[in-house]
């Protein structure tokens, strides 16, 4: 059974300001909520249509459900877990920072992203979306408990760093041409206006991703660019 101080109290972790005052943010979904479970994060309690084995979670009716969600479908479980207590973002290692990225479900498939092609750190300006967003938890599909992500004012992140940066740009060197080192930091910029003048200062390498001659289009959308640069490191790792 569950109280109606327990509905608001879900409710109201759909919002930031709560998320971050409380430290708890929402999982749903079946998939989801085991990939938190098998990772270090700590669950603070759980709801679900049927008992889970080795869970001390309410259990609830349909109807509930449907009012407890935040997805179109409401799923079988719904988990409140805690937010991690990061530390200062990591220096001189391979990095994708991202520059102001909008679209929670953006946020969620790069995180995705990172989970398959090896990038274990993500920093994020202070102005990216939340990545504890419920719409970001759904679309990285369990990814976000696997990938760590920082929020930093990026000016001062990138001041202190002594590796290369690499920003992506619609003029610049083909990404098939160069070749990345070990450590390294890759940023890409708001899905709209792209990398800030600000953070274009402390690109070093500028590159893009080749089109034909024939292509009309202006530019590929973030998540199609992300996975295909992405692509290009990974291919190079393997050939090393």
């Amino acid at each position: 059974m569950i109280t109606n101080s327990e509905l608001k109290y879900i409710k109201k972790l759909g919002i930031k300001k709560y998320r971050n005052l409380h430290s708890h943010f929402i999982v749903e979904g079946d998939k989801v909520f085991k990939d938190f479970l098998d990772s270090n994060i700590p669950i603070f309690k759980s709801y679900s249509i049927k008992k889970i084995r080795g869970q001390n979670n309410t259990i609830v009716t349909d109807n509930c459900m449907k009012r407890m969600t935040f997805l179109k479908n409401p799923s079988n479980v719904l988990g409140i877990f805690s937010i991690p207590n990061r530390k200062r973002a990591p220096l001189n290692t391979k990095v994708l920072v991202l520059d102001n990225i909008s679209d929670p479900t953006n946020l969620g498939s790069i995180i995705r992203l990172c989970d398959w092609f090896g990038f274990e750190n993500i920093v994020c300006s202070e102005k990216t979306v939340d990545c504890y967003n419920p719409k970001v938890v759904q679309s990285s599909m369990g990814s976000l408990a696997r990938i760590n992500i920082f929020y930093e004012d990026l000016i001062s992140y990138l001041s202190k760093l002594s590796i290369p940066i690499y920003g992506t740009f619609l003029n610049g060197e083909s990404v098939n041409r160069v070749t990345f080192p070990n450590k390294f930091v890759l940023i890409f910029g708001n899905e709209s206006n792209g990398i800030s003048e600000s953070i274009n200062e402390f690109v070093s390498h500028k590159i893009t991703i080749p089109k034909t001659s024939k292509s009309t289009i202006d530019s590929l959308n973030i998540n199609s660019a992300t996975a295909i640069i992405m692509n290009e490191i990974s291919n190079q790792s393997f050939k090393s």
